[in-house]
């Protein structure tokens, strides 16, 4: 049933988890009433109440901007509304029109017993109250609820009438309670822009009413202990509030008081996931009639940045200009028109004003944004501020208000501009539009082209980094199989199999005799990555050992390149990328007698001056389709050796950067899939191995910047540990080593060790000369449990 959200349930993707949470509680907001109700000694239970059984009954709902928090909120009141008995979804959102006391106070008021009022009588019309004279509150009340509405109501009329905002206000912000006394029904309020009520919000009304407000809000919340309201069954009432805003500033309104976070439940809303997304896409696409291929609605995904609104705008752009998305080319030019004059422009248009009021402080806005976005790295805020003080006297309060809205990001005197692609294109275009005059042309727009050029090396990036993720997994299942020689020999490949289809080749390898046995691999590093004009590669190094014993003497090491190149590779970039992997596999800690091999892997193969140094070399030769077919070999002789296993232990090693992570999850997915683990264990233990990485990253000083993983089968288990150096895990308390409870980890990664256990079955920490380790077990459910 819809009633505030503006989506249906077939439009609504992949929210069904945080859903979940705010659903839970308001649960536990009921759970605590009934609690309350049933105990001999209220008074005693009241400090207890608000954290029934550990945990906390208000909440903050954080999320980047556009990540679909407002409608999170109306679906949630929606489902209550219909749903539940005893529990009253109350939604409400601060205006930006101005913050007064007096105005907020009887908008909150109205709107507070329209809805409850509404749910009581089951009634969705009720909602239209709102608007009305408070009179007609009274009117629309049933007869149980008639005298205690019609006194509340009319105290708060004559506060009005007395020109008296603080009991206008004390009275609106007390009626849950009140309400929630007189009928056992418990208010769920959910207060969308609370951030609006921060001093500085950028928005017109004065800064005193704001701090007014929040502190009785704060009030609200910290005093519901005291509140002791009590009727004839000695009930004690507390609703339960839900905050919602920007999520920065939210953060930084709350009190340094304990009080207020042992009432606070974190709640996290991230941006949809790939595979929902494009879900998403293509239902949409249909509901609106627009034509979209695989390749468009994929570039979307990336150069959107996983933004539910710009995605939207974009389909909803295409099916007004009936327009199709089959092809690049159609796409950017729906996206360039968006971002010039479309509903993404006047949205970032409005976000500016909203940051700067007039024009003088919008061109300085730009400039800022300019000036870090060309820097591509973290630009001084002294430099930013001196480059936009012609423009405005208060620099320094226009940045803190472009990082509240995640404009820009400032931490410890630096600036960064924000990770959206969108927004670039659009300061841009408005820079060189706008401020630096260029010339416009006579017809078509310079974006285009850019975007053009910008969406092919996106998805080549994206192509890349699966291409990646492949090789990983391919070098994790070796173990000491014989393969076709052919497969890393291109020049015989080219002779034997040029003309045969995939199938055919396929068939023809299983038949091939001519073949080469594989190391059992243990460790996969990365040595970093390059390019040149026509090409670019990442490079590897994969430890193990040959023959089935394990000594230094049949210690090996696989030095690989993976080139992505729009050509055969020449003689030239294969010595300028032999140079660059000799020199990355210096530091390798590998014995006098270590085996080295080399393992050149291009899209395009090798043209026929480069085969000759790597024939000097005796350095394996492959392309991508070679490696394709000798990742299904792999995967076809274990499904015919009937392994359930194809690998006992594997070690990994990452760096920390941006979705480094992914590899490691794309690893271990093989791994549990290989052993026979279920859906649902194979995504909780990829969640939880995310969870371990970050916090790993976050808390690691090492040098070297990496992060370590070993991943072993063993016997109905699957054991992964995750190693860093430097510092200790977020989790451990760096005095003794120890694990910190949930109450004295904080922030996020606090959490993070909450998810980690919830979703594995064992969880322990070892401490390490180094650093630390953090050990997770998954058991293998049997068949039966299955």
């Amino acid at each position: 049933m819809q009633i505030l959200s503006h989506l249906t349930d077939d439009e609504f993707f992949d929210r069904e988890k945080v859903a979940a949470q705010l659903y839970s509680l308001a649960s536990r907001c009921k759970s605590a009433q009934v609690h309350s109700l049933v105990s001999p000694h209220p008074e005693a239970d009241s400090g207890r109440r608000e954290r029934q059984n550990g945990r906390a009954l208000n909440a903050l709902l954080l999320g980047a901007p556009r990540t679909g928090k407002t409608e999170l909120l109306r679906k949630t009141f929606d489902r209550l509304f219909a749903d539940s008995d005893d529990l009253a979804p109350i939604y409400f959102t601060f205006r930006s029109y101005g913050v007064n006391v007096e105005r907020f106070a009887r908008d909150y008021f109205s709107q507070f017993f329209a809805q409850f009022l509404a749910f009581r009588l089951n009634d969705r019309t009720l909602l239209a109250l709102a608007g009305e004279a408070l009179s007609s509150l009274t009117q629309n009340t049933s007869s149980e609820d008639y005298f205690w509405v019609r006194n509340l109501v009319d105290s708060f009329i004559k506060a009005e009438q007395e020109n008296d905002p603080l009991t206008m206000l004390r009275l609106a912000l007390n009626a849950p309670i009140i309400a929630a006394s007189q009928t056992r029904v418990v208010p769920f309020i959910m207060l969308d822009n609370f951030h609006l009520l921060a001093a500085g919000a950028g928005q017109p009304g004065d800064d005193a009413a704001r701090q007014l407000l929040f502190t009785e809000f704060i009030r609200a919340f910290t005093l519901q202990d005291s509140i002791a309201i009590k009727t004839g069954a000695d009930c004690v009432i507390s609703p339960g509030y839900v905050l919602c805003g920007l999520r920065r500033v939210l953060v930084e309104m709350m009190p340094a008081d304990e009080g207020v976070f042992e009432r606070l439940e974190l709640i996290r809303l991230e941006p949809l996931a790939e595979e929902p997304l494009e879900q998403m896409i293509r239902a949409t696409a249909n509901n609106l009639g627009v034509e979209i291929s695989d390749s468009t609605a994929e570039l979307m995904i990336q150069q959107l940045n996983r933004d539910i609104f710009y995605t939207r705008s974009m389909l909803d752009a295409a099916a007004a200009a009936g327009v199709r998305l089959k092809s690049f080319m159609e796409f950017e030019r729906l996206y360039t028109e968006e971002i010039l004059r479309g509903r993404v422009s006047h949205y970032l248009d409005a976000v500016m004003r909203e940051v700067a009021a007039d024009s003088r402080l919008r061109r300085a806005a730009i400039e800022a944004l300019v000036l870090v976005m060309d820097s591509h790295s973290a630009v001084p805020i002294d430099a930013v501020m001196e480059r936009i003080s012609a423009f405005t006297a208060d620099a320094e309060k226009l940045l803190l208000r472009m990082h509240a809205r995640e404009l820009v990001e400032i931490n410890f005197g630096f600036v960064q501009a924000a990770a959206d692609t969108v927004l670039a294109d659009y300061v841009q275009a408005r820079y060189r539009n706008e401020i630096a005059g260029a010339r416009r042309p006579l017809a078509g727009e310079e974006l285009l082209g850019e975007k053009l050029k910008h969406s092919y090396k996106l998805m080549m990036s994206r192509y890349n980094r699966s291409v990646e993720m492949q090789l990983i997994e391919l070098l994790s299942r070796y173990d000491f199989q014989a393969v076709p020689t052919v497969l890393l020999d291109d020049a015989e490949y080219e002779k034997l199999y040029r003309r045969m289809s995939r199938v055919q080749a396929r068939q023809s390898l299983e038949e091939d005799t001519a073949r080469v046995r594989l190391p059992q691999m243990v460790l996969v590093d990365d040595l970093g990555r390059g390019d040149l004009a026509n090409a670019s590669w990442r490079m590897f190094a994969a430890k193990g050992f040959e023959g089935g014993i394990y000594s230094e003497a049949n210690e090996t090491l696989w030095l690989i390149a993976l080139i992505n190149s729009r050509e055969p590779l020449d003689e030239d970039a294969v010595q300028h990328i032999d140079a660059r992997l000799e020199a990355a596999s210096r530091n390798l800690r590998i014995g006098n007698q270590t085996k080295t091999v080399r393992w050149y892997i291009s899209k395009e193969g090798f043209a026929p001056l480069a085969k000759k140094p790597l024939q000097e070399l005796k350095a394996h030769r492959s392309t991508y389709t070679q490696l394709d077919l000798l990742h299904d070999f792999l995967l076809k002789s274990a499904a015919k050796a009937g392994q359930s296993r194809s690998v006992n232990e594997v070690e990994l090693i990452i760096p920390i950067e941006d979705e480094a992570e992914l590899i490691a999850v794309r690893t271990v997915e093989q791994i549990a899939r290989a052993a026979d683990f279920d859906k649902e264990s194979i995504n909780q233990i990829k969640t939880a191995l995310i969870e371990a990485c970050i916090n790993a990253a976050e808390h690691s000083d090492s040098p070297d910047r990496k992060i370590y993983h070993r991943f072993a089968i063993e016997n109905d288990r699957l054991v992964i540990s995750v190693s860093n150096k430097g510092k200790t895990f977020g989790w451990m308390n760096s005095a003794n080593g120890n694990v910190e409870s949930s109450e004295t980890a904080k922030g996020t990664r606090g959490r993070g060790l909450k998810i980690i256990r919830g979703l594995m079955d064992e969880v322990h920490f070892e401490r390490t000369d180094d650093g630390a380790t953090l050990v997770m077990t998954k058991l293998l459910k049997s068949s039966d449990s299955q």
